[in-house]
C-alpha cells in the first residue's frame, strides 16, 4: 500500500519539491520514500514519509547489508534530513511573506499640517510677490469665486499657468526665466484686478504617507481668487480633500 494523495501533496508542499537530502529542485521527478520500510512495520503516515529525488531514492534503497559498502542511511538520519529541510522551506516561506509585506505598496495619503485652518493667505499685487510662494512648492490647491463664463476662463488661465510652473519647476531655473515669469504673473494679476478680483496666496507643508517611501513633507501652494473687498488678509478656508 502506498502513501495517500493527501500525504504526498503535504510532503511536496513541505519540501518545496526539492529533495530532502541533496536539496535539488526536482519538479515532477520526485518520489515519497518510506523511512521505515513497510516490510519492517512502517506505515503510510506523513511522519514516515520523506520526499526524495530519483537519484537519492535509488541510493537509499540500494544498500545491501549482506555486502556492506559505505554507510547506510539510517531511519534516524532520514528523519533529521527531512525535518531540517522542511524547517528550511518553512522559514524561507515566512521570510518571503515578511519581505512581501515590507514591500507592500501602501495607499497614498496626504495630511494637513497642524493648525492648517488658521493659515493666513496674503494678497499679492505682482508676480515677484507671487514667486516667493511659488518657488519650492510641489503642489497647488486653489479656490475661486467666478460666476460668469468670462470670469471662469480668466481665472482658469491664471491657475493653469501657476500649475504648469509648479509641475515644471525647472522653468524657473534661470534668472531670465524668473524675471519673465514674474512679469507675466504681474500682467495676469493686473488683469484679474481690472476684472474685480484679488489674488491671495500662502503655503502649507502637507505630509504625504504611503507607497514604499517614508513620510515626506510636501510644500503646497494655496491660492484663492476672490472678489475685491476691504480685507487684505484672510484665513484659508479650503475644503478637506
Amino acid at each position: 500500500m502506498a502513501f495517500s494523495e493527501d500525504i504526498k501533496t503535504k510532503a511536496m508542499i513541505s519540501c518545496g519539491r526539492c529533495c530532502c537530502i541533496c536539496h535539488k529542485f526536482c519538479g515532477n521527478n520526485m518520489e515519497v520514500h518510506h523511512i521505515k520500510a513497510q516490510a519492517d512495520g512502517g506505515d503510510n503516515s506523513f511522519e514516515n514519509a520523506i520526499p526524495l529525488c530519483f537519484d537519492c531514492h535509488a541510493i537509499v534503497r540500494q544498500y545491501d547489508p549482506r555486502h556492506p559498502k559505505g554507510i547506510k542511511f539510517s531511519e534516524k538520519e532520514l528523519i533529521q534530513h527531512r525535518d531540517a529541510w522542511y524547517k528550511h522551506i518553512q522559514k524561507g516561506n515566512q521570510e518571503t511573506e515578511k519581505q512581501n509585506k515590507s514591500n507592500e505598496v501602501k495607499p497614498i495619503r496626504i495630511y494637513h499640517q497642524k493648525g492648517y485652518k488658521d493659515i493666513v493667505l496674503n494678497k499679492v499685487s505682482n508676480g515677484k510677490e507671487m514667486l516667493r510662494y511659488l518657488i519650492g512648492a510641489y503642489g497647488i490647491v486653489y479656490d475661486e469665486e467666478a460666476e460668469t463664463l468670462e470670469e471662469v476662463k480668466l481665472i482658469g488661465e491664471f491657475i493653469q499657468s501657476i500649475k504648469e510652473l509648479v509641475d515644471f519647476d525647472d522653468l524657473l531655473d534661470e534668472p531670465y526665466d524668473r524675471i519673465m515669469t514674474a512679469f507675466n504673473l504681474t500682467e495676469s494679476i493686473k488683469e484679474l484686478g481690472e476684472a474685480g478680483f484679488w489674488v491671495f496666496v500662502g503655503k502649507e507643508d502637507r505630509v504625504i504617507t504611503g507607497g514604499i517611501k517614508e513620510p515626506e513633507i510636501c510644500p503646497t501652494l494655496l491660492v484663492r481668487v476672490v472678489r475685491k473687498d476691504s480685507s487684505e488678509i484672510i484665513k484659508v478656508n479650503f475644503k478637506d480633500e
